[in-house]
């Protein structure tokens, strides 16, 4: 069984919400300090409400598209805060329902913006010496099947997740020396809100077929968690590059 201390610290991405919260959750719950981070002060202060241990459960409210330059340092100023972090997961993103025919670069720029190079920054400082824990940690990016699976409609937003999935294998050679380890998560269509979010942009004939794909049904959130947890234990020590889909059988056909 998994189970982390409560000097083992993670740094949770997208924390107020959808796979983020379920995350920042089940860690909480297998004993793991948690900092959550989200732009909805209110949002994040409900996380705290549904631990199991509050006094585990912090957060922090930030935009990460904000000043992304200086992501690195606030990160060395969140483990001077708080301790030295063990885990780094990134689940903030936006989806973007954009034609070819409508594609603009700003759009596109803004989707990069906190899908990709936010993220990056954030693993530039979290693999500082000064952030991480001397006998290494763990990076788990949030991605998706999208970047695998030909969609309509979607080109920026599957673009952007497989660029972190290729990031995810140059990466974690340049960071094994370190101990660190970096693997990402496709998720298939999950229960979240952006369940409903892609729900709203497409045809009701279209979403029922992409919902019939997912041949064991659609994914909740601690489908999500529960590997992530797992990815970041002890018990995965000897894998990293990796890119993982979980997505109830979605992209088999």
């Amino acid at each position: 069984m998994i189970k982390f201390s409560e000097n083992e610290i993670f740094l949770v991405t997208g924390g107020s919400s959808g796979l983020g919260k379920a995350i920042a959750l089940k860690i909480n719950e297998l004993g793991g300090t948690v900092i959550a981070v989200a732009r909805n002060k209110e949002k994040l202060e409900k996380i705290k409400d549904l631990s199991n241990t509050p006094q585990k459960m912090f957060f922090e409210v930030k935009d990460l598209t904000e000043d992304i330059e200086n992501l690195p340092n606030w990160v060395l100023g969140l483990a001077q805060k708080y301790g030295k972090m063990r885990g780094l997961i990134l689940s903030a993103g936006i989806m973007q329902m954009v034609s070819l025919r409508a594609f603009d670069v700003e759009r596109a720029k803004q989707l990069f913006d906190i899908n990709y190079f936010s993220d990056i920054a954030l693993c530039k400082g979290f693999c500082n010496k000064k952030v991480v824990v001397n006998e290494g940690g763990g990076i788990v990016f949030i991605s998706s099947i999208s970047s695998i699976r030909g969609r309509s409609g979607v080109i920026n937003y599957s673009a952007s997740k497989g660029a972190i999935d290729s990031a995810v294998k140059a990466m974690a050679v340049e960071v094994a020396r370190n101990g660190i380890r970096v693997n990402s998560i496709l998720p298939g269509l999950v229960d979240t809100e952006m369940k409903g979010e892609v729900g709203d942009n497409i045809p009701p004939e279209r979403l029922n077929e992409i919902l019939n794909k997912h041949i064991l049904g659609l994914g909740k959130p601690e489908d999500i968690a529960n590997i992530t947890c797992f990815l970041l234990s002890n018990n995965a020590r000897w894998i990293t590059g990796q890119c993982f889909v979980v997505d109830g059988g979605a992209s088999l056909s």
